[in-house]
């Protein structure tokens, strides 16, 4: 009778429909004992999800419905996309990763993701369709999108005086020791290539790139920093060590609710507006049961409400913003979302080769 229950509580706890604390209890009040399964401690770790994520994306309000019947997956956080995509190079070997969608291409082509089911996702029906384009592949979904937001120039309205609504602003000489770019590959070559003309940054020729190079290192005696974490960067706009910076709507959000009057700047140019979401990694040791259940609970609406309220994110989920005020919308620029989608300028994937090139000058930006 034992050994017909143990099997059973062993298939349960596989699919993801029992977690941990419940099994447990379960066991005490058949008096089943540890010691005396085949499987003990050691199984039940290997079942919890482990994720590569983003601080404050390892919160039970990302994910509410799965931390009510699971416990908290491990969470192992990164400062860039590309740091993440280095420790799992390197070996990491989790679940699931929080990505922005550009890198998605590069974890692909690496052999380190695995597709996602479609069919499997129980919100994607009520998800922007330009957002799975974006990350789907001769014919597969690579990423379970959740969110979209937008980089552009964000500045202290207190202390800028903004004459042109443009990325020069990184380049106004009135600022200068008071300005910080993002240490990133994309966040700086895409940069430089919309500030100088370039006609399509994602893919810039060798003159554009050239030119994109020059004007990154004649910007770079008008730096503070460089930053790769947004914890940083926030900082040191509260503190007033800067006043302007490459950024993203978070960090707006997050200053405003201290009392920081912020802005996110809709450069002449272009913004650039990404995705990101959940990526199943190959190589994981939790059941793809328990990973969809995650991705399922992430992508609610309820969720996407959450973001669009705390993070001043776009949700992916057009549901999502039927639970947010008119005023929040509004101050957000998100009142039509659809409109703002199709109209936006989405960060891409680069190809492989050019990702090389891109690579050589940066390194050389850097170094200069």
């Amino acid at each position: 009778m034992k050994n017909g229950l143990e099997r059973w509580l062993v298939e349960e706890l596989e699919c993801g429909r029992i977690d941990r604390r419940r099994l447990l209890k379960m066991m005490g009040a058949a008096g089943v004992g540890m010691a005396a399964t085949t499987w003990s401690a050691s199984a039940l770790a290997e079942n919890n999800l482990t994720i590569l994520s983003w601080s404050g994306y390892d919160i039970p309000e990302m994910a509410p419905a799965y931390f009510d019947a699971h416990p908290a997956p491990d969470f192992t956080l990164m400062g860039s996309d590309e740091e993440g995509f280095q420790k799992v190079h390197a070996g990491f070997r989790p679940d699931l990763g929080h990505h922005t969608s550009f890198i998605v291409g590069k974890y692909r082509d690496a052999g380190l993701l695995k597709p996602i089911d479609r069919s499997r996702l129980t919100h994607i029906d009520d998800f922007f369709p330009e957002l799975e384009q974006i990350v789907t592949t001769d014919g597969k979904l690579w990423e379970a999108p959740l969110s979209w937001g937008n980089s552009s120039v964000i500045y202290r309205r207190d202390q800028v005086e903004v004459t042109d609504s443009s990325w020069g602003l990184l380049w106004d000489e009135r600022y200068k020791g008071r300005i910080a770019s993002r240490d990133s590959l994309e966040g700086l070559l895409i940069v430089g290539g919309l500030y100088t003309g370039a006609a399509d940054p994602w893919e810039m020729t060798d003159a554009e790139l050239e030119k994109a190079k020059d004007a990154l290192i004649a910007q770079k005696p008008l730096l503070r920093f460089y930053w790769s974490s947004q914890t940083d960067l926030e900082q040191a706009f509260a503190n007033g060590e800067i006043v302007a910076a490459y950024g993203w709507n978070a960090s707006v959000a997050m200053l405003r609710k201290q009392g920081i009057d912020m802005a996110l700047m809709k450069c002449k140019e272009g913004i650039v507006t990404w995705t990101d979401g959940l990526v199943m990694m190959s190589g994981g040791s939790a059941s793809d049961d328990l990973a969809y259940e995650f991705i399922n609970a992430y992508m609610s609406p309820e969720v996407g409400a959450f973001l669009i309220n705390s993070y001043g994110y776009g949700s992916g989920n057009a549901k999502a913003y039927e639970s947010v005020t008119d005023d929040r919308l509004a101050e957000l620029g998100i009142t039509d979302p659809d409109v703002v989608i199709s109209t936006s300028k989405f960060q891409r994937e680069i190809s492989a080769e050019t990702r090389q090139r891109y690579q050589a000058v940066f390194d050389e930006v850097k170094l200069s």
